[in-house]
């Protein structure tokens, strides 16, 4: 009789132990919520890093191409919106490469990754920043 018992809890067991990666079992999709919904475990993200790098001033934005200063200076225009239909037009007939030019009344704040070419200008009103795509 003791064994028969053995037997049938062994056997009421068993298709749970294998669904949850007991005795050699797959743990594919879920079992019953004694073992939890196995699943893909989630990566570990990496914290994010402290900024280490370069800051401009108000007065001298930052700039890692000479000829792309040089561009963005010529062709700031009277307003924000002008200077950045003028910028992109130049930046399109130079063939420096893709970029995204923002222009704005107030300065803001980016990170762009140091090998990325990126520039910024400001005239009396306005700032304006490139950035390689």
């Amino acid at each position: 009789m003791n064994l028969f018992l053995l037997a049938v809890v062994l056997a009421a067991l068993l298709p749970i132990c294998s669904s949850c990666g007991f005795l050699g079992g797959g743990g594919g999709g879920c079992c019953m919520s004694s073992c939890g919904c196995g699943g893909r475990k989630k990566r570990s993200t990496e914290e994010a890093s402290e900024f280490s790098g370069i800051q401009s001033s108000d007065e001298d934005m930052l700039c890692n191409s000479p000829d792309l200063k040089k561009l963005m200076t010529t062709n700031m225009r009277s307003s924000a919106v002008e200077s950045s239909k003028s910028l992109q037009l130049a930046l399109e007939y130079e063939d420096l490469g893709r970029f995204v030019v923002v222009c704005s009344q107030a300065p803001f704040a980016y990170t762009v990754k140091a090998d990325t070419a990126y520039c910024g200008a400001r005239n009396g009103s306005h700032y304006c920043q490139a950035f390689a795509i």
